[in-house]
């Protein structure tokens, strides 16, 4: 890849990265699932002229974006309010490519080689020694919600390789309506204070839901677009592993997150798991694309 879009990949994962941050504070002002839904009322905003009908695509476009719109990122905001750091959720987060590829090889029926074995198996030894840190222990059951958001977003990914031919935009056009309106509507029936919590929250919980929906999601998953269009996925997947890194340096300087041996050694391994994993998923669809 060019230097400047080497450096913009690197910069994609560090939007990415501290968008665990901005979620962090985004909670702690609004309830998690209002705060998904606040999140995806800017971006519908920005991408509503790009919501259209696609013939005979609706009912998979509807699932699809309800699964990731609602699911995925409620689950992941819901992570994020029981959470007590960031990085240690981050790194989990990355099980999503582990779990996309056991989901490719249980509904795809696709086959799978040593390497990629033994990538999954790292990437869930890491996560499971994630929980010896006593600082993460704590907050156990916001790294299990995390995962099973990883888990959620994996499932989307199978789905919407069935809407390959659905423009980019109007698919997040569709995320987005389907996230705002199913987590106000949930949020709604389950949750408290919204009333209260707009009235009251601070700037930094506005700036952080605005971050949250139109730098992450326009400028990250745009410039990953923008990049996937340019270069073979196996030369830009490699630099969003990145992510963590810049979650763990954030919470450590914005967050005066404490960061132990356990979540270097268990983030280590888990990324060390994902990159193998993404390798050879990248190097198996090179090979596809060239027999096709």
């Amino acid at each position: 890849m060019k230097p400047r879009d080497t450096l913009f990949a690197i910069l994609i994962a560090g939007v990415w990265g501290f968008n665990f941050i901005a979620t962090k504070w985004a909670v702690e002002d609004f309830p998690p699932l209002f705060a998904n839904g606040l999140r995806f009322l800017a971006v519908f905003i920005v991408l509503f002229p790009f919501l259209k009908i696609v013939p005979g695509k609706m009912r998979a476009l509807l699932t699809a974006a309800v699964t990731l719109g609602v699911v995925h990122f409620g689950l992941l905001f819901w992570g994020m309010s029981l959470a007590g750091g960031v990085g240690s959720v981050a790194i989990a987060s990355q099980l999503n490519v582990p779990f996309s590829t056991i989901l490719a090889i249980l509904i795809l029926k696709e086959t799978v080689g040593l390497p990629r074995i033994a990538g999954i198996s790292i990437s869930f030894i890491g996560v499971m020694l994630l929980g010896f840190d006593p600082a993460i222990f704590a907050y156990w059951d916001a790294v299990m919600t995390i995962i099973a958001a990883a888990f959620v977003y994996a499932v989307s990914a199978v789905m919407m390789r069935q809407l390959k031919e659905v423009p980019a935009v109007t698919l997040q056009a569709w995320v987005a309506l389907s996230g705002m309106a199913g987590s106000f509507l949930i949020s709604a029936m389950i949750e408290g204070g919204q009333v209260v919590a707009v009235s009251e929250a601070g700037q930094r919980a506005w700036l952080s839901v605005l971050y949250s929906g139109l730098i992450s999601t326009l400028v990250g998953h745009g410039g990953a677009n923008y990049l996937f269009r340019r270069y073979e996925v196996s030369m830009v997947s490699p630099y969003f592993l990145a992510l963590p890194f810049f979650s763990v340096i954030g919470g450590v300087v914005l967050l005066d997150e404490v960061v132990g041996w356990q979540m270097f050694l268990g983030g280590g391994l888990t990324i060390t798991g994902v990159l193998i994993v993404t390798l050879r998923n990248n190097r198996r669809a090179e090979r596809l694309m060239k027999a096709g």
